[in-house]
């Protein structure tokens, strides 16, 4: 994210200070719910959100995921009519995501050993949240060095590179 809350995403700039969002010179005009997923979308593009972690709200507490997809069927239509087609995009069994420059390549690119690495981290995310909320300290700590051995194993595995940008050491 760009300083004072600018993020651009699929030819979008989105500012989550003042809750607006813009495609070329037009405005976008968006519900307070609409500008909060596609906020949230706009955080990581190219990122694959589920339709339970864009139904979380702060304000009104979480929505269904036919809301969610209605959510996105209203934003999607409202950024086609100022030309953004096709920048929200959903990846079947999983959620969706805003386009980046590379979503269209990468998509093109997966095999089912992605497939299957990205199933198993959302698994994991979905344990990961439920002792969060359920489990004992006791099981906080083993669960958080339990994770740290499973990340020094993976950049073992593909090396220096594969730490994202921006994560401090642990």
């Amino acid at each position: 994210m760009e300083p004072g809350g600018i993020r651009h995403a699929g030819g979008l700039v989105v500012d989550t200070h003042r809750h607006t969002v813009r495609f070329g010179d037009a405005e976008v005009e968006l519900t307070c719910r609409e500008c909060e997923i596609l906020e949230m979308l706009a955080e990581h593009p190219g990122w694959v959100y589920s339709p339970g972690q864009l139904a979380e709200d702060p304000v009104e507490g979480e929505h269904s995921s036919e809301a969610v997809s209605v959510l996105v069927a209203r934003i999607r239509h409202k950024l086609a009519d100022v030309g953004a087609q096709d920048v929200v995009q959903t990846v079947r069994g999983f959620g969706y995501r805003l386009r980046t420059e590379h979503a269209a390549d990468r998509a093109v690119e997966l095999v089912d050993a992605d497939r299957t690495m990205r199933d198993a981290a959302w698994r994991l995310h979905e344990r990961v949240i439920a002792l969060e909320h359920r489990g004992t300290a006791e099981q906080h700590r083993q669960a958080a060095e339990i994770l740290d051995d499973a990340c020094d194993a993976i950049d073992a595995l593909a090396g220096p590179s594969a730490e994202p940008d921006g994560l401090t050491e642990r």
